[in-house]
């Protein structure tokens, strides 16, 4: 990594960084041929504040050019830092110490960056004070670094578990770098937006790193910025000429509650011809809501073909395998009988196989446990002896799948496989059928099985849904049997309280702990006073949190409507000044 960011030196002087606290701008800019001299003079500051190599720094990964440049600083250095997810302002504070107190334990940590989110928290270990904006060290020459050496840890998805360190090689790195960028096509004149959060493989990776190995512009919003205003993520796209991306499918099914309010109009005053190639993984996608997204954005020039499902996981650093550009997404119907999306073929440095419940070796079109060799793949968790391979040599990932065609179909995960009348489903599979029905909120939704019962467990958007709440759950039950043949009793769709529903830090539901909640009685139902209740204090903490934003975002656009009915204005007074002249 650190030889990649030397060669930035010679970079075009227009090429870098754009952090964006919104998406109106403007930007703080970084010359990417200045980084290797910001990199080299973080690593000078931390060394006078006593940090030495191997020193291992618990790393709050906020989306802001300090942190990054203490990250690469910590890397020239020869430290390791443990790249964790920050603290938010509307999580409790409690659990999110006792998350650092075991990451601290267990991994002998010496050190956590005192990043800005982080001030007026009692913290389980010492603060290490950050470099001061903006140094630099003129003509650094970063050091060489061994293929065997780690460069940071990033931590799994922590679904089904406490998440594990993930040790992160420079050779893997680089390797996993290079096939996301020869894989993609990219050049420097690309530019690509992203507002992941740092902390997860899929925004450090597939967001930031590539970029610098290319030298081509990042445009880096703040998560929070997608959340409070999806449409001005479109909009940067339209006004910055943006060719590339990589999301989750969470942000195709939150945006298209802004898109469906849109006026055809809206949409074709945007301009989304350039965009070429958008990464789209992290979570089972939703096929109908994707096939929506398109067509609602193809009034702007979004083309069919854009985006890119692909699937990895940071055991492998980021990428396993990634459909190819200008294809568009393949739908067939899996072994199970329910649609399934390509996610293209295996990177050929990665060995793919899948093995069925019996432990044969699956054939086409057999459904199967995903298995990998070779890679990019991490050779164990961090300080863990146990190897990830087998003795044959491979990783069992604990995703299900098959393959067809040479291309691999991922459909859940084995903890997720929920099996009715002797044949198997994935929870995924219910919950994109719950929330077909408007009235559930996207991305709200567990399906579990408790005592081989389906149980729904679903937050609402409106207290009149539970005003009438047998309809509702007749209706909630009636798209499960539409959409995946499966009967479900009224009784057992919830309505549940916000907030119950555990997640990990890269958003995925924690079944296993949603699961033991609710058989210890801990899930509460809703009701319309509660509901009103939960509604009141959410749109709190949206304004305590994105109130700039949205400020902003509603200034830029009343002055744009102004300016639009000014001209209009003026327009018809001169039409009526001319009508006037020649009567």
């Amino acid at each position: 990594m650190l030889g990649i960011i030397q060669r930035l030196e010679s970079a075009d002087p227009r090429r870098g960084l754009f952090v964006y606290d919104d998406f109106v701008g403007p930007p703080a800019f970084v010359p990417y041929r200045e980084f290797p001299a910001r990199v080299a003079a973080a690593a000078d500051f931390f060394r006078a504040q006593g940090v030495t190599p191997g020193a291992r720094v618990v790393l709050p990964f906020e989306t802001s050019t300090a942190v990054l440049f203490s990250f690469l600083g910590l890397m020239e250095l020869g430290a390791l830092p443990l790249s964790v997810k920050p603290y938010i302002l509307s999580t409790p504070k409690g659990p999110y110490r006792d998350f650092l107190a075991r990451i601290t334990e267990r991994y002998g940590a010496w050190r956590i960056l005192d990043a800005p989110s982080l001030s007026g928290l009692e913290l389980p270990l010492p603060r290490l004070s950050m470099p001061p904006e903006g140094v630099k060290r003129a003509g650094a020459r970063l050091r060489e670094v061994a293929p065997e050496e780690l460069a940071f840890v990033q931590f799994s998805s922590g679904s089904t578990s406490f998440p594990k360190g993930i040790p992160i090689t420079q050779g893997n790195l680089s390797a996993n770098l290079r096939m996301i960028v020869q894989h993609d096509g990219r050049t420097n004149d690309d530019r690509v937006t992203s507002w992941l959060p740092l902390y997860h493989d899929m925004g450090l990776i597939g967001g930031l790193l590539t970029c610098l190995v290319e030298g081509n512009d990042l445009l880096l919003s703040q998560p929070a910025a997608f959340l409070m205003d999806p449409l001005g993520w479109f909009e940067q796209m339209s006004t910055e000429k943006v060719t590339g991306s990589v999301i989750p499918n969470f942000a195709i099914d939150y945006a298209l509650k802004t898109l469906k309010d849109l006026d055809a109009e809206d949409v074709k005053r945007m301009d989304l011809k350039r965009v070429r190639s958008i990464y789209l993984g992290s979570e089972p996608i939703n096929i109908p809501n994707l096939q929506q997204f398109l067509a609602l954005l193809a009034p702007a020039g979004l083309k069919r073909d854009v985006f890119m499902p692909c699937y990895g996981m940071a055991e492998t650093v980021l990428m396993v395998a990634s459909t190819a550009p200008y294809q568009e997404v393949r739908v067939v119907t899996a072994p199970n009988g329910q649609p399934a999306i390509s996610v293209g073929r295996p990177l050929s440095e990665f060995r793919v196989r899948l093995r069925a419940e019996d432990g044969r070796v699956c054939g086409e079109g057999e459904m199967g446990e995903v298995e990998l060799g070779g890679g990019s793949l991490a050779p164990s968790y961090f300080l863990d002896d146990r190897p990830l391979l087998g003795e044959d040599g491979y990783y069992a990932t604990g995703d299900l799948g098959f393959q067809q065609g040479g291309e691999l179909f991922i459909t859940g995960r084995i903890n997720d496989r929920i099996k009715v009348n002797g044949q198997s489903f994935f929870s995924a599979d219910f919950e994109q059928a719950v929330e077909r029905v408007p009235f559930i909120r996207p991305g709200r939704t567990a399906v579990i099985q408790v005592q081989g019962r389906l149980v729904v467990l679903a937050e609402v958007n409106h207290p009149s849904v539970l005003e009438r709440l047998e309809e509702s759950q007749q209706q909630v039950c009636r798209s499960v049997l539409e959409t995946v043949g499966v009967t479900l009793p009224a009784k057992d769709v919830l309505f549940i309280r916000y907030g119950q529903l555990q997640k990990t830090s890269s958003g995925k539901l924690q079944r296993r702990a949603i699961t033991e909640a609710y058989e210890q009685g801990r899930v509460r139902t809703v009701t319309p006073s509660e509901l009103r209740a939960d509604l009141l204090k959410m749109r709190a903490q949206r304004l305590v949190l994105g109130s700039v934003i949205v400020a902003r975002q509603r200034g830029r656009r009343w002055m744009a409507t102004g300016r639009s009915a000014l001209t209009a204005g003026f327009e018809r007074l001169r039409g009526k000044g001319k009508r006037t002249e020649g009567a």
